[in-house]
C-alpha cells in the first residue's frame, strides 16, 4: 500500500495541481481586487472562470480554505456597494420629492417640467 498523497506520487500530476491551484488562488486574488475597485464585471469574469477550472478538479480542503477568505471579502464588498447603491437611492428619492414640493408651492404643474428634473 503506497502511503504517498496522490498529488505527490507523481511528479507531473503534482506540478499540475500546483498550477491548477495557482491558478484558482490568482483568479480569486484578481477578483477581490477588482471588487475594491468596484469593477463587478470582472469580479463576474473571475468566478466565471474559477468555476471553469473547478469543474475540472477536486478540491483539497486547504485550498478550499484559503479561497473562502477571498470569497468572504469579495463578498463583503459587494454588501457594502449594495448598500451605498441603496443610500443614494433613497437620498436620490428625498431630493426628487423636495423639488416636487417646491414646484408645487411655485405653483408649477408636473407637465411643464423643468430640464433638470426631465435629465434625471
Amino acid at each position: 500500500m503506497n502511503s504517498m498523497k496522490p498529488e505527490t506520487r507523481n511528479p507531473q500530476l503534482h506540478s499540475n495541481a500546483t498550477a491548477w491551484e495557482q491558478n484558482l488562488r490568482a483568479l480569486t486574488a484578481q477578483a477581490s481586487q477588482a471588487a475594491e475597485l468596484g469593477q463587478w464585471d470582472q469580479v463576474e469574469e473571475c468566478y466565471r472562470l474559477r468555476g471553469e477550472h473547478l469543474l475540472d478538479h477536486p478540491m483539497f480542503p486547504a485550498l478550499a480554505t484559503d479561497l473562502t477568505v477571498f470569497d468572504r471579502e469579495v463578498a463583503a464588498r459587494i454588501a457594502n456597494a449594495r448598500l451605498a447603491v441603496q443610500s443614494q437611492l433613497v437620498e436620490t428619492a428625498k431630493i426628487r420629492q423636495n423639488l416636487q414640493e417646491v414646484r408645487s408651492w411655485q405653483g408649477l404643474s408636473e407637465t411643464a417640467r423643468p430640464l433638470m428634473d426631465q435629465l434625471a
